[in-house]
């Protein structure tokens, strides 16, 4: 293994189930742009608890970053959520916080939208009335945004400045 990229793979007790099955894997790596950073998952081969998360091991101070969604193409930019920042697309009223069950990801604006249809459908299915057919507005303006027809903005707003939204190569 280099400098650049270290594993360490291991097992410990699930504080989920209570029973020495819980597989961790902490990778660290220097990631352009993010300077050293380790990535953890944790699996329970028992229980099935899991837990991912991203965490920089420097300290860049508070950042704000903004990506205006013009076309399809801009669905491509990469999103990179750390468990401490809040992603907000105004237009379309969806807003992801962070909190204690917070998990980190790494994906493009099209994943972030597919993460908020999936939740509204939820919704739609466990709604009525009123909350129904707003619900239905909501995923329906998600499903434009997705097919780039709509414009929109993310904010990432992430106080430990581990976030980012990276445009699509080639812009």
């Amino acid at each position: 293994m280099d400098d650049d990229r270290k594993e360490l793979s291991y097992k410990v007790t699930c504080a989920n189930c209570g029973k020495e099955a819980l597989n961790v894997k902490e990778v660290y790596s220097n990631i352009p742009r993010f300077g050293r950073t380790v990535m953890v998952s944790m699996l329970c081969s028992n229980c099935g608890y899991r837990v991912f998360d991203t965490v920089s091991l420097e300290y860049k101070g508070p950042a704000k970053q903004e990506f205006q969604v013009k076309e399809a193409k801009d669905l491509r930019a990469r999103v990179i959520r750390s468990t401490t920042s809040t992603l907000t697309i105004p237009e379309l009223g969806l807003a992801l916080r962070p909190g204690p069950r917070s998990e980190a990801f790494i994906t493009n604006v099209e994943g972030v939208l597919d993460r908020f249809s999936a939740i509204a459908e939820q919704l739609v299915s466990g709604s009525e009335g009123g909350v129904k057919g707003r619900t239905r507005t909501a995923l329906e303006k998600i499903r434009l945004a997705m097919e780039g027809r709509v414009p929109f903005t993310v904010i990432i707003e992430d106080e430990f400045g581990n976030s980012a939204i990276l445009p699509p190569e080639g812009t």
